[in-house]
């Protein structure tokens, strides 16, 4: 069965009491009797009922080290409601505000909690200012590690052959297995997380994760992070610009030693076959002016552009801020339409001469490409659902600031090297998301399967509500605001209200809560529906839902009429629609759940508050129950959304045949 079954409550309570109803923890650290008018601001997790960020004066004793920051998350077990494990200390940065960061994580019988992040934030008197991340309160606390029963060389082959991958396999970067507790359809279970990069039989940045007990694979995406999902921009515009080289032997090499890093910025090229990084580009008199070497050019100095954008704005010192060099190859494939950012390097296609013009060609996709590298590097945004919009979105953010700090200010992503044959259009527009087919709404958000849940498409609102942003503040300061929240407040699990909550954060950081900056990032987020409740359609309810209030047994829509279809939608994170109709005994009862716009469930229960029937498919597939009545009476119709599942732009169907 794919979820344990909402419980429902007992009749005797059931029409003074609403369904579904979390009741939540009490903060009591944040404020003593004498100031207790100073609040902590909280962002409330509605489906494990804990906070995911909260803000104010929340610490007694000073925070002075990583002892203190994790004996503050102890006496504080009453906010998080932990009743198992404990945190481990994993980084430690100051800022340049000389706030401390402590990102911290959870961890069970020594095994880490997948994506439970929590950062304790700590400002320059040692006082806990904002605590945020995710973690898991419910997880038991036992020996998980008598259940692991692969190592983790056996987890890479399981998921080597999951993906069907040759034996003779080359990888770009040796696999890693790493082992996690991981909750597979709401089972806890010890996984390998196994990661495989390679570039054939396709580019590939594969997340595999494997049972340690049996060596199923329960969950596996692919991370390659695509710049050009569609298409972008033009073909190298003749302009010649200066380049730092390096002489060798008698040849120099596209090489530069000039920046501030550990590192340095090398281009190749990959002469139209696959294999990285390739050959150096290199010329005779140091005028790398042939057509051939046009593609390494614009690589070359585009690197170096966002490279000194990064640096010279933040100080900040390659990707990783460890001077790491920025490695990239032209000339991938052939006729390749895409450019992706592997893991450890920069890839670019030549395109097709229709679609696409060499890639490297614009400025704003390798600054999209590099911006993954950072995100990687610091939140490590995962690369699905609304954290993998999120990391699409960044990388627009400051693909478009790049681009502006180069002198070129434009809201169009890719325009220079897409559609080389039709001026004027590009492959994302932040200004206007729909012309692209991307939403600019939550009312709007695509609930797919596809595209490692629609991270290319569901980007589209949150760049909408940095152009509102950054229409109002300029680019300088909205880039100011976003890196603080990506480098400092946002975590690998951070949705769309997460962003909204780190990035005023970040303003209030820098600008104070009553400044216009703060309030530009509120009605930014706003005005794409997005207020700080977390869920896919923020706030909003759909005046066409003509059977609302029904979210609770007291207001069940009905009796319902036999064979007629109800349309009607799950419009928010925490909704639920009740239905009733009557039945007497020997009869049938046939109810169908269909045109599903994304992971909906339907429960029958009978007019005891019992449960008798239950239909929980995966994903849009339609639901069935077929009951047969023994007891005459009244019975209730349950439609809810599988882990928040809703849409406000497409109705379910449902349809009672009683027989």
């Amino acid at each position: 069965m794919k979820k344990s079954v909402k419980k429902f409550i007992p009749l005797s309570l059931a029409f003074s009491m609403t369904i579904g109803v979390t009741a939540l923890p009490m903060v009591t650290s944040a404020a003593t009797t004498k100031d207790k008018e100073i609040q902590p601001k909280i962002t409330w997790d509605q489906e494990k009922g804990i906070p995911d960020f909260v803000s104010g004066k929340l610490s007694k004793k000073k925070v002075k080290n990583k002892g203190d920051a994790l004996a503050f998350l102890k006496e504080d077990n009453n906010l998080f409601k932990v009743d198992a494990g404990e945190f481990q200390v994993k980084d430690i940065t100051t800022d340049e505000l000389g706030m401390t960061h402590y990102r911290t994580e959870m961890t069970i019988d020594g095994i880490s909690v997948y994506g439970s992040d929590l950062y304790v934030h700590v400002n320059k008197n040692g006082e806990v200012y904002t605590v945020n991340g995710e973690i898991e309160p419910k997880i038991e606390n036992k020996k998980w590690s008598k259940q692991v029963k692969l190592s983790a060389n056996e987890a890479v082959a399981k998921a080597e052959s999951y993906l069907e991958l040759p034996s003779s396999m080359s990888y770009t970067s040796e696999p890693t297995s790493d082992l996690y507790l991981y909750q597979d359809k709401k089972q806890w279970l010890p996984v390998y997380l196994v990661e495989l990069q390679f570039l054939e039989p396709y580019p590939g940045r594969e997340f595999v994760f494997v049972s340690a007990k049996d060596g199923k694979v329960v969950e596996a995406y692919n991370a390659i992070s695509e710049a050009a999902a569609t298409g972008t921009g033009k073909k190298s515009d003749g302009t010649t610009v200066s380049l730092n080289t390096y002489s060798s032997g008698g040849q120099f090499y596209l090489y530069d030693t000039t920046k501030p890093m550990n590192g340095v910025i090398e281009t190749y090229t990959a002469n139209n076959r696959t294999q990285l990084p390739g050959n150096y580009v290199t010329d005779n008199d140091n005028v790398f002016n042939a057509s051939a070497q046009a593609a390494a050019v614009d690589a070359h100095y585009n690197a170096g552009i966002t490279y000194d954008y990064y640096y010279n704005t933040f100080g900040r010192n390659s990707y990783d801020d460890n001077g790491s060099s920025l490695v990239s190859t032209v000339h991938y494939g052939q006729d390749y339409n895409n450019a992706f950012w592997n893991g450890s390097q920069m890839v670019y296609g030549d395109g097709d001469g229709t679609t696409f013009s060499p890639l490297s060609g614009a400025l704003d996709v390798i600054a999209h490409e590099l911006t993954h590298a950072v995100t990687e590097s610091t939140a490590n945004l995962v690369y699905q659902n609304q954290p993998g919009a999120l990391n699409e979105s960044m990388s627009d953010v400051f693909g478009t600031i790049v681009e502006a700090y180069d002198g070129d200010m434009d809201w169009l992503m890719g325009e220079d090297v897409y559609t080389p044959g039709t001026r004027g259009d590009g492959l994302r527009s932040m200004k206007d998301p729909t012309l692209y087919n991307q939403p600019a709404h939550m009312n709007n958000y695509v609930n797919t399967t596809a595209d490692n849940g629609g991270v290319h498409t569901n980007s589209g609102i949150p760049n909408k509500a940095f152009y509102n942003i950054a229409t109002k503040i300029g680019l300088d300061k909205s880039g100011k605001i976003y890196y603080r929240a990506l480098t400092t407040y946002l975590t690998s699990q951070s949705d769309f209200a997460d962003a909204r909550s780190a990035l005023l954060q970040a303003a209030n950081d820098l600008y104070g809560e009553s400044s216009s900056e703060y309030t530009a990032v509120e009605n930014g987020f706003a005005a794409v529906g997005i207020n700080g409740s977390g869920g896919v359609g923020g706030d909003e309810t759909p005046g066409s839902d003509n059977y609302e209030p029904n979210d609770n047994i007291n207001n069940a829509f009905g009796p319902l009429t036999s064979g007629k279809t109800y349309q009607s939608f799950i419009s928010t994170t925490t909704d639920e629609d009740f239905f009733k109709f009557n039945a007497n005994s020997g009869n049938n009862v046939r109810i169908n759940l269909s045109n599903l716009p994304d992971d909906y469930d339907v429960y029958l229960y009978n007019s005891g508050g019992s449960l008798v029937g239950s239909s929980e498919n995966a994903r849009t597939r339609s639901e069935t129950i077929n009951h047969s009545i023994s007891q005459s009476g009244t019975y209730y119709v349950l439609v809810v959304g599988w882990n928040g599942a809703n849409s406000v732009s497409n109705p379910y169907h449902l349809t009672v045949s009683v027989n």
